[in-house]
């Protein structure tokens, strides 16, 4: 039996936003028949999210298509939801598990009775408003263009592709994919309805048709003798397709063909230093699983450092098949944009183009059969990206932004560096946007990038997302320092102080760390128990440091001179919290741009750094 709906609507959809007492019923209803898209529903990320049909005219119900996201190297396929008297509920997103979407505004379609019925939802940060985030984008894509994107994970396109169109390899070919179809039908219409040129030519023939004064000079020389009363040589014009118009085409194809190779040249690039990481990856975790070997068969080892131990290198592992899964997916998508390159070149070497004179002409003319400007708009439209590095180009699947939580870390990395350049702290060989594209690969920021700022005989360096050895044998054969015997070892961000010597030895001094947490200061502290977050940084302070010098091996046994755990706090709240396992320092983009939080953290840094300046401990 079908439900009644009292809105005069064919079907009423809910979505039921969150859980408990702060679960939120949204009604459905900014959807319509045309394409262009309403205005979304606004959900916000990592909430449960369940969609509830709660009537409907017809028993068979309405079928829904929710967009997902996509990986690169996947095919499409969409999951239709069916929802019926019976069946009127669907999980679309649960809370506690991995959010099926990133922030940014999505399709969805209804399809009932065979009417199809479109419309957007918006996902919006949780933490921040949304000129916070957008504040967030454009501080890194300053420091490093990319930086937002994730370029193997694509959404749907809508009208509005949230100015992500920043030009890239994978990108450029996602679009030239997408227009390739259109591009060679182009090509072939004007291979055989092309735009020609009367060419002067001059052809030896039996019979003299008119002279000119080339024919004469011809017929005393020596060809000329040799054919006297025979053949002579004549003016002809034919129609030639070396015309402007065809020259055109030609330049613009070679334009597209040398930006593929630009574009693969940058891919390739990215695939040797992924490949590199890999190697070493793979060869520390044979190293480590040697040496969890050797010392599992020795009894005075306690059975609580084996499984660290174990579990460390079994995560490592995890990462390594998630490395290698993006090798192959680069690699793939690698192979498809050289047949895509190979395919455009043949064309261009074909008997007909090699015709055409790879002259540029002087005046832009355009022939009069559409192809050309079909090919017109396909150039223009990748010019633009060549040009300006965006465009406006509507593609049928676009970008995703990476999860808020990693771009949070990424926008606290770039405000400690800022804050230690406002201490006078500098690059001295290269910028620090240089040193960061050193590790930047597949548009992320691999696990050890490093960051090197010098003042005055003082060397600091920031590491990212590094794990820390479990043994001081492997931090002095690895030449790293740093061993733990905690099962927390990979802090976000590690700042190291360092006095270098005439000789440039750097000599270590002390660390400063930073733990990000993308939650609100209820989940990572209590003042009535330790939460999992307190109890992280606690550990962080049972890091030390070894150095060997000509055998004799110097520890710093307690080198963790604070930890500081940033979130995104508000203003109503303290701005830093001081608790007996570390800091807690509010951190988010203020109105002007500027980073609320940052004078703190540079003052708290300026004590650090200062202590050792006048010699304290």
């Amino acid at each position: 039996m079908a439900m009644p709906t009292d809105s005069g609507q064919p079907f009423v959809l809910y979505l039921l936003h969150g859980e408990g007492a702060s679960a939120e019923r949204i009604l459905l209803n900014t959807y319509s028949e045309r394409l262009e898209p309403a205005a979304p529903v606004r959900i916000t990320e990592n909430f449960q999210l369940i969609v509830e049909l709660s009537a409907c005219e017809e028993e068979t119900g309405v079928v829904l298509l929710w967009d997902q996201l996509i990986d690169r190297d996947e095919t499409e396929s969409e999951q239709p939801i069916v929802l019926s008297i019976t069946n009127n509920r669907h999980i679309l997103a649960r809370g506690k598990e991995e959010y099926p979407w990133r922030c940014g505004i999505y399709q969805y379609r209804i399809i009932h009775k065979g009417f199809t019925y479109y419309g957007t939802f918006e996902v919006v940060p949780r933490n921040f408003t949304g000129d916070q985030l957008r504040s967030i984008h454009d501080t890194l894509n300053q420091t490093l263009e990319g930086l937002v994107e994730d370029i193997l994970i694509l959404k749907r396109a809508v009208a509005d592709s949230e100015g992500l169109e920043h030009f890239a390899a994978w990108r450029y070919f996602t679009w030239y994919k997408q227009v390739e179809g259109r591009l060679f039908q182009a090509v072939k219409a004007i291979e055989h309805n092309h735009d020609s040129d009367l060419k002067l030519t001059y052809a030896v023939e039996a019979t003299e048709r008119r002279q000119t004064l080339k024919s004469v000079r011809w017929s005393v020389a020596g060809n000329g003798i040799r054919y006297a009363g025979t053949k002579t040589l004549n003016r002809r014009m034919e129609l030639h397709s070396d015309s402007e118009p065809n020259r055109l085409i030609k330049y613009w194809l070679r334009c597209i063909l040398e930006t593929m190779g630009r574009a693969l040249s940058r891919m390739q690039l990215d695939y040797e230093e992924l490949a590199l990481q890999y190697d070493r990856m793979a060869s520390g975790i044979e190293y480590d699983e040697g040496k969890h070997q050797e010392i599992s068969q020795l009894k005075a080892v306690a059975k609580v450092y084996l499984d660290q131990s174990y579990n460390s290198i079994y995560g490592r592992k995890k990462s390594l098949i998630k490395m290698r899964e993006q090798l192959v997916a680069l690699q793939r998508f690698e192979q498809q944009c050289q047949r895509d390159q190979s395919l455009l070149r043949k064309t261009l070497h074909s008997p007909f183009w090699q015709d055409v004179s790879d002259h540029v002409p002087r005046r832009m003319t355009i022939g009069r059969h559409h192809a050309y400007e079909v090919v017109f708009e396909i150039w223009k439209r990748a010019a633009s990206w060549q040009g300006s590095g965006r465009g406006k180009l509507k593609d049928k699947f676009v970008p995703v932004v990476k999860p808020t939580a990693l771009l949070y870390e990424y926008y606290v990395l770039f405000t400690a560096i800022e804050c230690l350049r406002r201490l006078g702290y500098e690059s001295n060989d290269h910028t620090i946007a240089e040193q960061l594209q050193i590790n930047f690969h597949l548009g992320n920021l691999q696990e050890g990038t490093k960051v090197s700022l010098q003042q005055d005989g003082r060397l600091i360096e920031l590491t990212y997302d590094e794990e820390i050895d479990n043994h001081e044998r492997a931090a002095l054969e690895k030449q790293t320092g740093f061993f733990s015997t905690e099962p927390n070892r990979r802090p976000d961000i590690r700042i190291d102080l360092y006095e270098v010597a005439r000789t440039g030895e750097k000599l270590y001094l002390s660390s400063f760390i930073l733990e990000v947490k993308y939650r609100p200061i209820w989940n990572i502290y209590s003042d009535k128990g330790y939460t999992a977050t307190m109890l992280q940084m606690s550990r962080y302070f049972m890091i030390r440091h070894v150095h060997s010098c000509n055998g004799t091996r110097t520890y710093a046994r307690t080198p963790v001179h604070n930890v500081i755990c940033v979130y995104p706090g508000h203003e109503s709240s303290e701005p830093i919290l001081e608790t007996g396992c570390g800091s807690f320092l509010q951190l988010y983009p203020g109105d002007d741009g500027y980073a609320m939080g940052a004078d703190l953290l540079m003052d708290v840094l300026d004590q650090w750094i200062g202590s050792f300046r006048a010699g304290l401990v």
